[in-house]
């Protein structure tokens, strides 16, 4: 978030330099990317602080931690300028209310468009603020959403077909050219706005070429929306169109901030407000903590006194129901999306009173009991041994590829499935290693004639709980007659430095992965604890390749 200094200084009484400022924000709210004369740029990456990109939440922060008064009142919500009106609906179709949960569209006529001037004060907050000017319109769009956080969108209205607009997901292999010029191909998981005919723009993203607000527009469709950050996210990254406006989205928006948001826009585009549309199925609620004073002091190791934890809570404008002397019912500001247990609350206490200010204390009580180190020193010991013998480390993804999937024909249904994968490629997490080291062995007899490496990674498996469990895997490709027979030796080598009993036992039956006669278990005091195989020709040849190849694992928690 670029914050203008000269806007900043309309919307609060500061009286500090802008260097005390930079060098107050990391200590009390948030790190700088850089600063000048006209902007500090605040570095929001790790942040899920929604409220400071918008300059009424930067103001509000810093109005707080340098004990100042803002200069702006909250809007009303009575005042708003279709509040007092009778107004026709735009046609206005939402298909899915979970991706979309507020929709605003007004209609506004006698629109006039013209260029911005450069030297004027509105193309200089937009450049301070990291934005180009283009013309009023969208200037304005553009600087209430820098003011109030809420992107907002204007189509030309006569360019929507019948001025119908339907807000759904793409059809497979649709298309739209964006503003930038470029044609983009669409995926049934990308939500967009479109008319009758065509969609209009990426939802949250960019508009359409085609109803780009220009010199000849009068009337025009301004939206103001909450779109599923998530959707958003996923179409933002795979288009890999991020933007001033898809950031504010996927960080969070609020109801309050988008009328606010809309009426600001309304009044300063002038023109005539002629027909709106509010879809809303948005449940936001103000969220409300209980807060102790111990546990203050507690967490943070300072004895305040009640009054002091209500000053620094008033000056975040966080509301305070006392429930008893030293206990109270805290509801958060709705814009602060970030709020969400009693540890939040305490946070806030202690940042505004100066991390910086707190005093190193020696550490007390009972020290935790240790953590058992053996697993960790055996793993470090097979390291050692099996880099010795010859065998080079490697390191794969937890997934498993779509291709590993489709050449050892997995059944899906017994893998452990990701709820919210960021691409297909990771979506099942892997139940063992040494297909992954298949792969990446015959990736890697593109460049050399032989292979041998290993991995010490965990496996993922279902079980009435979830399983997690650390395991050695190796894999031996190379063009002689018997890969199996080498990893046999190097297997016993490494039995021999762990000074472990493991034997070669009973062939594996029915694994159709494996060889069916070069495939044995492992097993450790009766029990089985891995296995020595060679992969199945059938499953290295649809990797396209001929090599034969060996694999092993072991469970290593097992030879503890």
């Amino acid at each position: 978030m670029r914050v203008s200094i000269n806007w900043l200084r309309k919307l609060i009484e500061l009286d500090i330099t802008n260097t005390e400022l930079v060098n107050l924000l990391p200590l009390r709210t948030i790190g700088t990317k850089e600063a000048t004369e006209d902007f500090i740029e605040l570095d929001m990456k790790g942040y899920n602080r929604a409220d400071l990109l918008s300059m009424r939440g930067v103001a509000y922060e810093i109005a707080a931690i340098t004990n100042s008064n803002v200069l702006f009142q909250e809007p009303n919500g009575d005042e708003y300028i279709w509040n007092n009106q009778t107004l026709p609906q735009v046609d206005v179709k939402v298909e899915d209310t979970k991706l979309v949960p507020l929709y605003c569209v007004a209609k506004i006529e006698g629109i006039e468009v013209s260029p911005t001037d450069p030297t004027s004060e509105t193309a200089k907050l937009l450049t301070d603020s990291g934005m180009r000017p283009v013309n009023n319109i969208v200037d304005i769009t553009n600087l209430v959403m820098l003011e109030y956080g809420q992107p907002l969108h204007a189509f030309d209205a006569d360019s929507v077909e019948n001025q119908t607009i339907v807000v759904r997901t793409a059809e497979e292999g649709e298309k739209i050219t964006t503003l930038d010029d470029k044609e983009r191909g669409l995926m049934k998981t990308d939500l967009i706005i479109a008319d009758p005919q065509k969609p209009i723009g990426i939802a949250g993203v960019m508009g359409s070429k085609s109803s780009e607000v220009g010199s000849s527009t009068t009337t025009i469709l301004l939206e103001a929306a909450i779109f599923d950050p998530v959707t958003l996210r996923r179409t933002v990254t795979r288009l890999n169109l991020p933007s001033e406006a898809s950031k504010r989205f996927i960080h969070g928006l609020t109801k309050e901030r988008l009328f606010q948001a809309l009426d600001a826009a309304i009044r300063k585009l002038g023109g005539k407000l002629t027909a709106l549309t509010i879809v809303d199925n948005l449940n936001q609620t103000p969220v409300s903590l209980n807060l102790k004073l111990s546990k203050v002091n507690a967490l943070i190791g300072i004895e305040f006194t009640p009054e002091q934890v209500e000053e620094y809570l008033k000056r975040l404008n966080f509301s305070l129901e006392k429930m008893s002397e030293n206990a109270w019912k805290v509801t958060a500001p709705y814009y602060r999306l970030d709020i969400q247990v009693e540890e939040d609350l305490i946070e806030e206490i202690a940042r505004l009173y100066g991390y910086e200010k707190i005093p190193a204390k020696e550490l007390q009580g009972v020290l935790p009991k240790p953590i058992d180190q053996s697993l960790f020193k055996l793993i470090e010991k097979v390291r050692a041994v099996l880099v010795e013998l010859g065998l080079s480390e490697v390191q794969t993804y937890s997934f498993y590829s779509t291709a590993v999937l489709s050449n050892l024909e997995k059944d899906k249904s017994k893998l452990v499935k990701i709820l919210n994968p960021i691409s297909i490629e990771t979506e099942y997490m892997r139940d063992n290693i040494w297909p992954n080291l298949l792969e990446a062995a015959i990736h890697n007899l593109k460049f050399f004639d032989d292979v041998a490496i290993f991995e010490i990674g965990k496996v993922y498996r279902q079980n009435q709980l979830p399983e997690e469990r650390y395991i050695l895997s190796t894999a031996l490709s190379n063009s002689t007659d018997n890969p199996l027979l080498e990893l046999n030796t190097i297997f016993t080598r490494l039995t021999t430095a762990l000074d472990k009993a493991i034997s070669v036992n009973s062939q594996i039956t029915h694994n159709q992965e494996f060889h069916p006669i070069r495939n044995a278990s492992l097993e450790k005091d009766q029990q089985n604890v891995g296995l020595i195989a060679e992969v199945h020709p059938r499953i290295v040849n649809r990797f396209k390749e001929e090599n034969r190849t060996a694999v092993l694992e072991i469970d290593l928690k097992a030879l503890l």
